[in-house]
Protein backbone atom coordinates (compact mmCIF):
# COMPACT_ATOMS: atom_id res chain seq x y z
CA UNK A 1 0.00 0.00 0.00
CA UNK A 2 1.51 3.29 -1.09
CA UNK A 3 0.59 5.22 1.99
CA UNK A 4 1.92 8.56 3.15
CA UNK A 5 2.16 8.55 6.92
CA UNK A 6 1.98 11.49 9.28
CA UNK A 7 5.32 13.10 10.19
CA UNK A 8 7.30 11.10 7.62
CA UNK A 9 9.79 12.90 5.36
CA UNK A 10 8.69 13.53 1.77
CA UNK A 11 9.93 15.57 -1.18
CA UNK A 12 7.62 17.83 -3.19
CA UNK A 13 8.84 18.69 -6.68
CA UNK A 14 7.51 21.63 -8.69
CA UNK A 15 9.23 21.51 -12.08
CA UNK A 16 12.89 20.86 -11.29
CA UNK A 17 12.73 22.42 -7.83
CA UNK A 18 12.59 19.93 -4.90
CA UNK A 19 11.18 20.95 -1.52
CA UNK A 20 12.13 18.71 1.39
CA UNK A 21 9.21 18.49 3.81
CA UNK A 22 7.59 16.70 6.72
CA UNK A 23 4.02 15.38 6.38
CA UNK A 24 1.90 17.30 8.88
CA UNK A 25 -1.45 15.66 8.08
CA UNK A 26 -3.34 13.57 5.52
CA UNK A 27 -6.95 13.07 4.51
CA UNK A 28 -8.31 11.13 1.55
CA UNK A 29 -6.12 12.17 -1.41
CA UNK A 30 -4.52 15.26 0.21
CA UNK A 31 -1.27 15.50 2.13
CA UNK A 32 -0.16 18.66 3.95
CA UNK A 33 3.61 19.16 3.96
CA UNK A 34 5.58 21.56 6.10
CA UNK A 35 8.82 22.69 4.41
CA UNK A 36 11.88 21.59 6.38
CA UNK A 37 13.45 24.94 5.55
CA UNK A 38 11.06 27.79 6.42
CA UNK A 39 12.88 29.93 3.84
CA UNK A 40 12.13 27.49 1.01
CA UNK A 41 10.73 29.53 -1.92
CA UNK A 42 8.63 26.68 -3.35
CA UNK A 43 5.31 27.72 -1.72
CA UNK A 44 5.61 31.06 -3.53
CA UNK A 45 5.43 29.23 -6.88
CA UNK A 46 2.07 27.62 -6.14
CA UNK A 47 -0.52 26.62 -7.21
CA UNK A 48 1.10 24.40 -9.83
CA UNK A 49 1.25 20.75 -10.94
CA UNK A 50 3.64 18.85 -8.69
CA UNK A 51 4.80 15.43 -7.62
CA UNK A 52 5.58 14.01 -4.21
CA UNK A 53 8.10 11.27 -3.51
CA UNK A 54 8.75 9.24 -0.37
CA UNK A 55 10.13 5.89 0.73
CA UNK A 56 7.75 3.04 1.51
CA UNK A 57 9.28 -0.22 2.76
CA UNK A 58 12.58 0.76 1.20
CA UNK A 59 11.09 1.57 -2.22
CA UNK A 60 10.76 5.03 -3.74
CA UNK A 61 7.15 5.99 -4.43
CA UNK A 62 6.23 8.95 -6.65
CA UNK A 63 2.72 10.40 -6.84
CA UNK A 64 1.65 13.06 -9.32
CA UNK A 65 -0.90 15.77 -8.63
CA UNK A 66 -1.25 19.46 -7.81
CA UNK A 67 0.07 21.58 -4.96
CA UNK A 68 -1.13 24.84 -3.45
CA UNK A 69 -0.32 26.97 -0.43
CA UNK A 70 -2.25 26.11 2.74
CA UNK A 71 -2.67 27.30 6.32
CA UNK A 72 0.05 27.24 8.97
CA UNK A 73 2.86 27.56 6.43
CA UNK A 74 2.02 24.20 4.88
CA UNK A 75 1.68 23.10 1.26
CA UNK A 76 -1.36 21.00 0.32
CA UNK A 77 -0.65 18.28 -2.26
CA UNK A 78 -3.63 16.59 -3.91
CA UNK A 79 -2.86 13.35 -5.75
CA UNK A 80 -4.28 12.59 -9.17
CA UNK A 81 -6.63 9.65 -9.56
CA UNK A 82 -3.84 7.26 -10.43
CA UNK A 83 -2.03 8.22 -7.22
CA UNK A 84 -3.08 7.49 -3.66
CA UNK A 85 -2.45 9.27 -0.43
CA UNK A 86 -4.65 6.50 0.98
CA UNK A 87 -6.20 8.03 4.08
CA UNK A 88 -9.94 7.33 4.10
CA UNK A 89 -10.71 10.12 6.56
CA UNK A 90 -12.31 13.22 5.05
CA UNK A 91 -10.51 15.53 7.50
CA UNK A 92 -7.19 15.40 9.38
CA UNK A 93 -7.54 13.96 12.88
CA UNK A 94 -5.77 14.98 16.07
CA UNK A 95 -5.34 12.93 19.24
CA UNK A 96 -6.30 15.47 21.90
CA UNK A 97 -8.32 15.54 25.10
CA UNK A 98 -10.85 18.38 25.05
CA UNK A 99 -13.81 18.82 27.41
CA UNK A 100 -17.08 17.90 25.72
CA UNK A 101 -20.72 17.91 26.77
CA UNK A 102 -22.77 15.14 25.18
CA UNK A 103 -26.57 15.26 24.98
CA UNK A 104 -28.35 12.08 23.95
CA UNK A 105 -31.67 10.44 24.80
CA UNK A 106 -32.68 13.30 27.05
CA UNK A 107 -29.53 12.97 29.18
CA UNK A 108 -26.46 15.19 29.33
CA UNK A 109 -23.00 13.92 30.28
CA UNK A 110 -19.54 15.43 30.55
CA UNK A 111 -16.54 13.63 29.05
CA UNK A 112 -13.48 14.35 26.91
CA UNK A 113 -12.50 13.72 23.34
CA UNK A 114 -9.90 11.05 22.55
CA UNK A 115 -9.40 12.47 19.09
CA UNK A 116 -11.21 15.01 16.97
CA UNK A 117 -11.50 16.19 13.38
CA UNK A 118 -13.85 18.44 11.44
CA UNK A 119 -15.78 15.31 10.50
CA UNK A 120 -16.27 13.73 13.90
CA UNK A 121 -14.77 12.73 17.22
CA UNK A 122 -13.93 9.78 19.41
CA UNK A 123 -15.36 10.34 22.90
CA UNK A 124 -14.03 8.76 26.07
CA UNK A 125 -16.51 6.34 27.62
CA UNK A 126 -19.69 4.72 26.42
CA UNK A 127 -23.38 4.48 27.21
CA UNK A 128 -24.24 7.44 24.98
CA UNK A 129 -26.64 5.24 23.07
CA UNK A 130 -26.64 2.43 20.47
CA UNK A 131 -25.09 2.70 17.02
CA UNK A 132 -26.84 5.12 14.65
CA UNK A 133 -28.46 7.02 17.52
CA UNK A 134 -28.33 10.82 17.40
CA UNK A 135 -26.24 12.92 19.76
CA UNK A 136 -25.38 16.56 20.24
CA UNK A 137 -21.91 17.63 21.35
CA UNK A 138 -20.39 20.88 22.60
CA UNK A 139 -16.59 20.76 22.46
CA UNK A 140 -14.47 23.31 24.32
CA UNK A 141 -11.59 24.42 22.11
CA UNK A 142 -8.13 24.80 23.73
CA UNK A 143 -6.71 28.05 25.14
CA UNK A 144 -10.15 29.37 26.10
CA UNK A 145 -11.27 29.16 22.50
CA UNK A 146 -14.89 28.95 21.37
CA UNK A 147 -17.25 26.08 22.05
CA UNK A 148 -17.88 24.08 18.88
CA UNK A 149 -21.36 22.60 18.71
CA UNK A 150 -22.44 19.84 16.35
CA UNK A 151 -25.04 17.14 15.86
CA UNK A 152 -23.95 13.66 14.95
CA UNK A 153 -24.53 9.94 14.89
CA UNK A 154 -22.84 7.20 16.89
CA UNK A 155 -20.96 5.15 14.28
CA UNK A 156 -18.82 2.87 16.46
CA UNK A 157 -18.68 1.71 20.06
CA UNK A 158 -15.26 0.45 21.16
CA UNK A 159 -13.78 -0.47 24.54
CA UNK A 160 -11.78 2.77 24.54
CA UNK A 161 -14.60 5.07 23.50
CA UNK A 162 -17.49 6.02 21.26
CA UNK A 163 -17.06 7.27 17.68
CA UNK A 164 -19.27 10.12 16.53
CA UNK A 165 -19.70 11.26 12.92
CA UNK A 166 -20.86 14.85 12.61
CA UNK A 167 -24.00 15.27 10.49
CA UNK A 168 -24.74 18.93 11.19
CA UNK A 169 -22.00 21.45 11.96
CA UNK A 170 -21.77 25.13 11.08
CA UNK A 171 -19.18 25.90 8.36
CA UNK A 172 -17.39 28.33 10.70
CA UNK A 173 -17.16 25.64 13.41
CA UNK A 174 -15.89 23.09 10.89
CA UNK A 175 -13.26 25.56 9.67
CA UNK A 176 -12.21 26.26 13.27
CA UNK A 177 -11.71 22.54 13.94
CA UNK A 178 -9.75 22.10 10.70
CA UNK A 179 -7.56 25.10 11.53
CA UNK A 180 -6.92 23.92 15.10
CA UNK A 181 -5.98 20.39 13.99
CA UNK A 182 -3.66 21.60 11.21
CA UNK A 183 -2.08 24.22 13.48
CA UNK A 184 -1.08 21.67 16.12
CA UNK A 185 -0.01 19.10 13.52
CA UNK A 186 2.12 21.73 11.74
CA UNK A 187 3.82 22.57 15.03
CA UNK A 188 4.57 18.87 15.59
CA UNK A 189 5.89 18.59 12.03
CA UNK A 190 8.04 21.67 12.67
CA UNK A 191 9.62 19.90 15.62
CA UNK A 192 10.35 16.86 13.44
CA UNK A 193 11.90 19.17 10.82
CA UNK A 194 14.08 20.90 13.43
CA UNK A 195 15.21 17.54 14.80
CA UNK A 196 16.08 16.34 11.28
CA UNK A 197 18.03 19.57 10.65
CA UNK A 198 20.03 19.06 13.86
CA UNK A 199 20.78 15.46 12.90
CA UNK A 200 21.92 16.54 9.43
CA UNK A 201 24.15 19.21 10.95
CA UNK A 202 25.68 16.65 13.33
CA UNK A 203 26.42 14.29 10.43
CA UNK A 204 28.17 17.10 8.57
CA UNK A 205 30.62 17.81 11.38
Amino acid sequence: MRRIRDFMPATLSVGVRPMEGIVAATSKDIAWLLPRDPRDPTPGLLPRPAQISFLHQGHLVVLHGNAERAQQGCVAFQANREGRVDNLRSSPRLDVQLPVTVSAGGLTRETTTINVSAGGAMLAGGFFGPRESAVEVAIQMPHSGPIVEARGLIVRILPEGTGIRFTDIEPAARDHLDSMVLSIRAELARRFAEKAAREDAAKGR
